[in-house]
């Protein structure tokens, strides 16, 4: 306990940085010249913090699920913000932000009409929407995008796809490191927390004694 209690004193002082010139980032010349990236990191940034503070609380609590579910979910934002600012800083561009911006959106919504087909053919198993790409034109923020694009433009904004595009730029530096590739296995790991495999019980029960937990 000790260790998170430090922990969190760094943490504060780190926020204390943070706190001098966050208020100015979107009046920065920066977020003047690349407003999506800024907009990106910056929420990105947020939600990090939003998960951090809660892997703390849940450790603070014994809380084993809490801790791998959330940090699972913090490995996975991290790693979007670390991609869009590798791209931007081998651009100097808002394209890629922009893109990840617009596609990610178009992503959701084409999700979320999955889904509802899907809650439809609970019933009607024969349900099939018959025009993909006539019922996105319906969203006016989706017009220039067709179901096949979306689909396949997002496929690099998977955990893996993003990973492997770190990789190759950080194997382009002069010193490249294994970081990004031991991600992968981490994040398989944590899987099973978030998906309920047994791997996730068994965890829990080899840790069932305070003992063990704080090794």
């Amino acid at each position: 306990m000790k260790e998170i209690d430090q922990l969190r004193d760094w943490d504060d002082e780190i926020h204390k940085e943070f706190e001098s010139y966050f208020p100015n980032v979107f009046s920065s010349k920066f977020s003047n010249q690349y407003p999506v990236t800024t907009q990106l990191s910056t929420l990105f940034t947020i939600s990090t913090n939003f998960i951090k503070n809660s892997i703390f609380d849940c450790t603070e609590n014994d809380d084993l699920f809490g801790v791998k579910i959330l940090f699972r979910s913090q490995i996975e934002h991290y790693l979007r913000f670390k991609y869009i600012w590798f791209n931007w800083v081998k651009e100097k561009s808002d394209e890629t932000s922009r893109r990840y911006l617009e596609y990610n959106e178009a992503r959701e919504v084409l999700d979320s009409i999955k889904s509802q087909a899907s809650e439809i053919q609970l019933s009607n198993p024969d349900f099939r929407i018959e025009d993909w790409d006539d019922l996105l034109n319906q969203f006016p923020n989706l017009k220039v995008f067709s179901r096949n694009e979306i689909e396949k433009e997002t496929l690099k904004y998977t955990y893996k796809n993003i990973i492997k595009t770190l990789k190759q730029i950080d194997e382009s530096k002069e010193n490249p490191t294994i970081f990004f590739g031991s991600l992968i296995k981490e994040y398989s790991s944590l899987s099973s927390f978030v998906h309920g495999s047994i791997g996730s019980h068994n965890e829990l029960l080899r840790f069932n004694e305070e003992d063990k937990r704080m090794v």
